[in-house]
């Protein structure tokens, strides 16, 4: 009898520590915006109104020179949940799943799920057509959701975006004229409508609900409330589509900026000894109905309409601040704050006419530099940090900060070390790699140190699943952000910058050699091709 009495205690015992073990973890907060570069009031855009992103960053650590892997949604989303490299996760765009080109990864709330985490999910968090059902369904305990409940005063938004009542007026005509046409199904209706009725802007004074965005902010609130009071530590992951195209956001948004006082960008030109292959001619903007269509590489949009797409952009931006803003409010509520990670991140920056340019899709400063936010239990405050830093490198700081094993996987480094004002405390090497493929057989490697961007463009379908080849280079590309923070003059083949061409392209070499040697499954395929989603 006693030895039954001592069994069961002993066994009471150890499944209250297992309990304490898990209950003692750190929640995480997990926040992306889609296409959202670091256009915010705290990395010194003093014109933008941005108070809960400018909160935040006072409650933590700011990267200033953070970096994605791949300048386009699908392979930068699949690196930050695997945290490994595109040639990795062999994800280089908008329609390969990770969990058929590389099976042999798990993502960062699958393997938290093994650790007694509780996982879900709202909104956009992986690429919706590079990722398997249920928005990747292994990486939730919790399924996944996108709420479609608009506030009932406005209806559906048409096709997903507008909610003027000029266009869905519009739309419906348009609708009609496809059945004249022949045309039957409603779907095919609708995709005709859309082709010829898709603005890239949208102003309406409706309210935040109105838009999908406000939807996933009330959805993750009800998510957040249910989680705080379970047993299990969570990981809540909630993913804004704004302000990607088309920039539809609340009047009160764009009220918040005068149109005559937006600043184009200064540097719109192409850059000297650059090579065309370089850039793009911004097809996701073309493919929008106010745009001119026929736009080549080199062309200008028209000033007005540049100003207002910026325009635009600037109200999402303030827009997905205001949603931030809720999800912060509610942590405070519920009085879990102090035990709660937060990470806010963008999966690529966005181009606004620089270099001609417009979305993002290259591997120039504008493109892969991105806002990258920590804050929570064991984060200092109101730090920034100049150190260049991926992507890759979420998974494991956010393991180190919570205090939970920490994955073989990972190709990223935990940041913690950073994580506050003593300037000894560093980490090697001091670069960022990201990479874009052009012309089914070009694929651009970029490396961002604190002064420099060093790009090399390899031919013959080269990636690191094989071993560097000096062979592969065709292009060269150098910029000094000290001398041309606006990346105006290449120096790659200058006398002057020829030690430095030298270092970087050593260090690049050796990085790349790196994750060769982690390419450890040769048998996946190492063929990338150009996306039409992406190019025109």
């Amino acid at each position: 009898m006693k030895k039954t009495i001592v069994f069961v205690l002993l066994i009471f015992f150890y499944n209250q520590l297992l309990i304490a073990q898990v209950t003692n973890k750190k929640n995480i907060l997990f926040i992306a915006f889609d296409d959202l570069k670091p256009l915010l009031n705290v990395y010194g855009q003093m014109q933008m109104i941005t108070p809960n992103f400018d909160r935040l960053a006072k409650s933590g650590v700011v990267f200033e020179n953070a970096e994605v892997q791949q300048a386009v949604c699908g392979p930068s989303r699949a690196s930050v949940m695997t945290g490994t490299y595109p040639d990795r996760t062999r994800v280089w765009d908008l329609h390969t799943d990770f969990r058929e080109s590389a099976p042999e990864l798990i993502s960062m709330p699958e393997y938290l799920i093994s650790l007694g985490y509780e996982t879900t999910a709202i909104g956009k968090i992986y690429h919706k057509s590079s990722s398997s059902i249920g928005h990747d369904g292994k990486s939730w305990s919790i399924p996944h959701t996108l709420p479609n409940n608009f506030d009932t005063k406005y209806g559906e938004p048409a096709f997903g975006y507008y909610q003027s009542k000029e266009t869905k007026e519009q739309m419906l005509r348009l609708m009609n004229e496809a059945k004249e046409k022949g045309i039957e199904k409603v779907n095919a209706q609708r995709k005709y409508a859309f082709s010829k009725l898709k603005t890239t802007t949208e102003c309406a004074d409706v309210s935040d609900e109105a838009y999908i965005d406000g939807l996933y902010t009330e959805e993750a609130i009800k998510k957040m409330k249910l989680l705080s009071n379970a047993t299990k530590p969570f990981f809540l992951a909630v993913g804004y589509q704004r302000p990607h195209l088309p920039f539809v956001a609340p009047k009160k948004y764009w009220d918040l900026y005068k149109r005559e006082n937006i600043q184009l960008a200064p540097n719109q030109d192409l850059i000297a000894g650059t090579p065309d292959f370089a850039y793009h001619s911004f097809g996701e903007l073309r493919d929008y109905s106010d745009i001119d269509d026929h736009l080549k590489i080199g062309d200008r949009v028209p000033e007005d309409k540049q100003k207002e797409l910026i325009h635009g952009y600037m109200a999402c931006v303030s827009y997905v601040d205001a949603q931030l803003g809720k999800l912060l409010d509610e942590l405070d509520r519920l009085k879990i704050a102090d035990n709660t990670l937060i990470v806010i991140w963008g999966d690529h920056g966005y181009h606004l006419g620089d270099h001609t340019l417009w979305n993002k899709h290259s591997n120039f400063e504008q493109a892969t530099r991105i806002p990258l936010i920590f804050s929570g239990p064991g984060v200092k405050k109101d730090v920034k940090v100049k150190t260049p830093v991926e992507l890759v490198d979420v998974f494991p700081t956010l393991f180190d900060l919570a205090q939970v094993k920490q994955s073989a996987q990972t190709d990223g480094k935990s940041l913690v070390t950073l994580m506050d004002t003593d300037p000894k405390n560093d980490i090697e090497p001091v670069l960022a790699l990201s990479q874009y493929p052009r012309q089914k057989n070009l694929m651009g490697y970029s490396i961002r140190t604190e002064r420099y961007r060093y790009t090399e463009w390899h031919g013959n379908q080269y990636t690191t699943i094989k071993p560097y080849d000096d062979l592969n280079l065709v292009a060269v590309e150098l910029y000094d952000f000290v001398t041309d923070p606006l990346e105006i003059k290449n120096h790659a083949k200058e006398i002057n910058y020829a030690a430095i061409t030298k270092d970087l392209h050593l260090k690049l070499k050796v990085k790349l050699n790196e994750i060769n040697k982690r390419n450890i499954y040769p048998t996946h395929s190492s063929t990338f091709k150009s996306d039409s989603n992406i190019e025109k």
